[in-house]
């Protein structure tokens, strides 16, 4: 029998073998175990150069245990050395003296080979020993459940006769749409774990379902510019008779003790005008669209002037709190010539226009704001030089062609701030009134690597120059948003733009597993987040996108062209809601039935119930209260 080395509080004991670093965990209170394993497609891929090699921690030629206590945990680090191509790297795990919770730690340790540890599958999946998972909690967009015994795949390559196609990694990289916080977690029928990426910003969940279960979840370590570079360290929390709003409240506190969490009244009084959001409406308008995509598409344009007169007729309709989000300003419309986007698009009345237009909306009391786009380089763009890029390691650059702007590459966001801060610049000193803006994918798309000589960028050093970047708008007394509300981003944005629940297409049909809105349970009192009705992809989800938005208490989007009162009945029902639950806590989410179409949203004050199926609605308390359930009144 393998020799086994223990760790233990008094709340969990911890036993590594001492051959293959694979993990079990009693949790002494309620007996509890949970197991470790290895990741199928091995733990460590180590470059060489011109060639790689996957290897176990059981490769090692030595594994060396060192123990010592601290004040507040016990540690013991497992050194491995003698990997291929003579690479070492210690193996840490830490109990903290008095938590049900374990942190491992994977760091490489500097050798004189030329060889790297280039990423890490450790810990492998952990499975729940002595107890059944009912379902995988997964913080994909707004949040999902994944059932155990769910009928469909994800993250399985679709060629069946594929033996390793269980096996390959999924990764899902954190702080990006597929997970916009670091954690996951499983609940079973006795007890549930939360794993928290505590070094986040090159972290990926490695997910798979096989259709029919089971789910697979591990951490991956990616390279960091080439290779691991820094320890890397997960925490595993481990709790009996827990629930999805367990899971995802200890993530909150996890994030409130890290100081990243930020309630809205702070944020009110750091940026006043951020609160005059609450109890509004959202208009997207579109000025100018012409794609270059094809040449032969009819052009879009509306001119500020036209859209002055809408926004003019918008008090006399009942609309006393708005806020403007205006799309294809700039002088060739909509994601076209960034970051050189000035003047003003010419045929749609240029800078006199855009001026007229924004204290039209300063003298209605609505919010009025512009949607900019500094990582997007377009080659028409007489800012571009291709020196701005990002460069990957063997010194290329992205070159694309996907928006309407046509050709274009990725500028390194060490490269963006002064673009920002010469357009915001040149806007204010020309009169426009700005109390809102919009930076495009900074909160949404992964974070971009650079290997330029003159500006190298980590994963990390992009995140912080794009938080310099909404921080310095902000700063200018402007209610900051971007596309997605990604967690790292939260002390720094006011508001976002959506955040629908994952579906098998974007926005678009099916829901993958059951939506749960575990980025709300969060952070719903820390940010504005506006339901995605009425602005969503698939008119067949309308319904559906009004009942989560209202559970949510979400901010309403709208539409300018509306004309009568009637119109606006829904929309001001759901600015009701938000304006006097819109800034509390999201106590708590229950689902009422096994498939998860009827569920509970528990606030301080009342609940909203919904039911997916038949496209109804209950409100218990505040000033939006329903006598039992109602149907909602809009249709699919």
């Amino acid at each position: 029998m393998a020799e086994q080395w223990l760790l233990q509080n008094d709340v969990l004991q911890v036993l590594v073998d001492a051959d293959t670093l694979a993990v079990g965990v009693i949790h002494k209170g309620s007996g509890l175990r949970w197991q470790f394993t290895t990741h199928p497609a091995g733990e460590v891929r180590i470059d060489h150069g011109g060639s790689e090699a996957i290897i176990n921690w059981s490769d090692a030629r030595t594994r060396t245990p060192r123990r010592y206590t601290t004040a507040r945990e016990q540690r013991m680090t497992i050194l491995t050395e003698g990997l291929p191509g003579g690479v070492a790297a210690g193996i840490t795990f830490a109990l903290p003296c008095d938590e049900p919770a374990l942190r491992i730690e994977v760091e490489p340790y500097p050798t004189s080979s030329t060889s790297e540890i280039a990423e890490v599958w450790y810990p492998g999946p952990l499975e729940l020993v002595d107890d059944q998972p009912i379902y995988t909690v997964w913080p994909n967009m707004a949040g999902t459940l994944i059932p155990a015994r769910y009928n469909r795949d994800i993250g399985i390559r679709p060629d069946p006769q594929d033996a390793s196609r269980n096996a390959a990694h999924t990764n899902h990289m954190a702080l990006g749409r597929t997970l916009y916080e670091p954690w996951w977690g499983v609940v079973g029928a006795k007890g549930a774990y939360i794993a928290i990426a505590e070094t986040p910003f090159d972290f990926a969940l490695d997910l798979q379902h096989t259709s029919g279960g089971p789910t697979r979840t591990s951490p991956t370590w990616v390279s960091s510019l080439g290779r691991l570079a820094y320890p890397r360290m997960i925490r595993y929390q481990f709790l009996p008779e827990a629930d999805h709003t367990a899971l995802a409240k200890t993530y909150r506190a996890y994030t409130q003790h890290a100081g990243r969490w930020i309630s809205l009244q702070d944020k009110f009084e750091r940026n006043p005008v951020a609160k005059r959001l609450v109890g509004s409406l959202i208009f997207p308008v579109t000025v100018n669209y012409r794609t270059q995509q094809d040449r032969s598409a009819a052009m879009h344009l509306e001119t500020f002037e036209a859209l002055a007169e809408h926004l003019k007729q918008l008090p006399a309709l009942g609309v006393e709190k708005a806020y403007f989000h205006v799309d294809g300003w700039g002088f060739h419309g909509y994601d076209s010539h960034h970051p050189d986007v000035l003047p003003p698009c010419l045929e749609a009345g240029g800078w006199e226009g855009l001026v007229r237009f924004s204290r039209a909306a300063q003298k209605c009391g609505y919010l009025f704001g512009l949607h900019d786009q500094y990582r997007d380089y377009y080659l028409d763009s007489l800012a571009f030089q291709e020196k701005r890029t990002i460069k990957s390691q063997n010194g290329s650059w992205p070159h694309y062609s996907a928006w309407a702007g046509g050709p274009q590459s990725i500028i390194c966001a060490k490269e963006s701030m002064q673009y920002v801060r010469r357009t915001f610049t040149e806007l204010l000193a020309r009169g426009v009134v700005l109390t809102g803006s919009y930076l495009d994918v900074f909160a949404v798309v992964d974070m971009d690597e650079c290997f330029a000589p003159n500006h190298p960028m980590t994963r990390e050093d992009c995140f912080i120059w794009r938080a310099k970047m909404l921080d310095y708008v902000r700063e200018l007394g402007i209610a900051i948003s971007s596309e997605e509300p990604v967690d790292h981003f939260m002390p720094h944005l006011d508001f976002c733009h959506w955040a629908d629940f994952p579906r098998f297409e974007f926005m678009r049909g099916e829901a993958l597993g059951i939506p749960a809105p575990l980025h709300n349970l969060v952070y719903h009192d820390s940010l504005l987040l506006p339901a995605v009705w009425d602005y969503g992809y698939d008119p067949a989800l309308r319904s559906e996108f009004f009942l989560e938005g209202l559970a949510q208490v979400e901010i309403p989007y709208a539409r300018p062209e509306w004309g009568t009162r009637e119109e606006f009945t829904d929309a001001q029902f759901m600015a009701r809601l938000h304006q006097a639950w819109g800034t509390h806590e999201l106590l708590a989410h229950r689902l009422l039935d096994t498939d998860g179409h009827i569920q509970e949203y528990i606030y301080p004050e009342g609940s909203v119930a919904i039911d997916l199926e038949h496209k109804s609605y209950r409100i218990l308390g505040g000033p939006c209260a329903t006598d039992g359930w109602v149907s909602s009144p809009i249709g699919g």
